[in-house]
């Protein structure tokens, strides 16, 4: 992978997965989400360290990703894009997603053969020295960090995002500004228009999760906390599960106490910014393609929908899928995936929601030969992260060779070196069994036919084009 440009975290989502989808497409296993040779040769040795030490190096190493207040001004929209759309092979394609950031999508659209382009990635700024869990000095001291970044790009909204529970090791060198185009970069404009052919259809993803925030400016957001194990009414209004995790990190405070919020606003990682929808729609009749849009709440009911529709997929092309890989946030790699015959169960995190998820697929779906289960390790035990343990329990029960896949469990969630293990160890299942042969691609009527038969089942909503709704 080629050196990302300043002002993306190749660490989060929208980069991560991208690159996932861009090794899959070009017939590659996904095997650094860092990106980084020399960075992936030291987590093994970050491994070994005592656990204060640990938590710095992880610190210390994302921050090596992020700019500063002067860089921000600089903010380059548009070679940011051209770099994230130059992960796929330059080829025509029969269809693109752009929209929400998905695990599950990554898998749909791997299956397809096509890209998807992020309306959102990550801009880290450096912030030294900053105690996670003063939010009110968070959104004081981000104003010109915000200001550079809204003056750098009319076409994007930044939501200042501050979550102490999930992300508690890197705010303590750096803020996190979410990015999200309001309207479609030109070196997106240009990737499409080049990989489409007329009569090709454009799917836009849009997760509606919102979240409290307190707004800051018409393109301005700040957001205290963010979907995962913790419940809003406990960042907002503390509780026991609060008081004890700030006491186990030697904080003073009993809860958090975050400005007031004042609106409701797209979530800053996963969710969409409708304001995106125009200039997609405008290019789609301008290119005479097929717009189909489809809505989703929660990020994890695209991971029920996928599964359903990847398991039928592979029923049709005569392959008995017994064999579950459970990713983790931006452990995936649906090239490995696809090639042991294994269905994706995609899971935002290591958090009780996603345990939950995870529990009612298995108890659905009974017993599988083989379980994968990949654990993301953020480095606290933060409010509602379940342990590696009763993660290991979650799966045994549903197999006879359950595994957690590349994870040192007493590591967990400091396990760092999972990075790097997480597709060494599922490439592993590979030598174990015969390679599945490579399917036919997920056709477009396809996908589209198990958008109207499932979408539905788990609150995937589809708008086909209109003649095709009254046909």
């Amino acid at each position: 992978m080629s050196s990302a440009p300043r002002g993306i975290a190749r660490f989060d989502s929208a980069a991560a997965m991208v690159g996932a989808l861009g090794a899959c497409l070009h017939g590659k296993p996904f095997s650094s989400p860092s990106g980084s040779p020399l960075l992936d040769r030291s987590m093994p040795l970050i491994n070994l360290l005592p656990r204060f030490a640990r938590e710095w190096a992880y610190s210390i190493g994302g921050a090596t990703e992020a700019i500063g207040e002067r860089a921000a001004r600089r903010l380059d929209i548009e070679t940011i894009a051209t770099w994230l759309a130059d992960r796929y092979p330059r080829r025509q394609y029969p269809a693109a997603f752009v929209g929400s950031s998905n695990g599950a999508l990554v898998h749909l659209a791997a299956a397809m053969g096509v890209p998807w382009l992020p309306q959102t990635f990550l801009c880290p700024v450096r912030a030294p020295g900053s105690d996670p869990d003063d939010a009110a000095a968070g959104l004081r001291d981000g104003r010109h960090a915000r200001e550079a970044l809204l003056a750098a790009d009319g076409r994007i909204a930044v939501h200042h995002m501050h979550d102490p529970n999930q992300d508690r090791l890197m705010l303590r060198t750096m803020s996190y500004y979410r990015i999200k185009q309001r309207a479609l970069a030109l070196g997106f404009r240009e990737f499409l228009l080049r990989s489409l052919p007329a009569g090709a259809t454009l799917y836009v993803d849009i997760c509606t999760l919102q979240w409290p925030v307190t707004r800051i400016g018409e393109r301005a957001f700040f957001q205290f906390g963010a979907a995962g194990g913790a419940t809003r009414e406990e960042y907002f209004s503390g509780g026991p599960r609060v008081r004890e995790y700030l006491a186990r990190y030697g904080s003073a405070r009993t809860r958090w106490d975050p400005p007031s919020p004042d609106a409701l606003a797209p979530e800053a990682e996963w969710g969409f910014d409708m304001s995106l929808l125009d200039s997609l729609r405008a290019l789609a009749q301008q290119a005479d393609w097929r717009l189909v849009e489809f809505r989703f709440e929660e990020p994890e009911s695209l991971s029920f929908f996928a599964f359903d529709t990847l398991r039928e997929w592979y029923c049709d092309e005569g392959i008995e899928p017994w064999h579950l890989v459970v990713d983790s946030f931006v452990l995936l790699d649906p090239y490995t995936t696809m090639h042991l015959g294994a269905l994706p169960f995609w899971l935002v995190f290591c958090t009780e929601p996603s345990a939950r998820n995870l529990t009612r697929l298995l108890q659905r779906e009974g017993r599988f030969e083989h379980i994968d289960l990949m654990l993301f390790s953020h480095g606290t035990e933060g409010v509602g992260v379940v342990p590696a343990r009763e993660w290991q329990t979650i799966i045994a029960s549903s197999s006879p060779d359950a595994r957690l896949c590349g994870v040192d469990a007493k590591r967990f969630p400091r396990d760092f070196a999972t990075f790097v293990r997480f597709d060494e160890a599922l490439a592993r299942r590979g030598s174990e069994r015969p390679r599945m042969p490579s399917p036919a691609p997920l056709t477009v009527q396809a996908f589209d036919a198990a958008l109207l038969r499932h979408g539905s089942r788990y609150g995937v909503a589809a708008t086909l084009p209109r003649a095709e709704q009254v046909s």
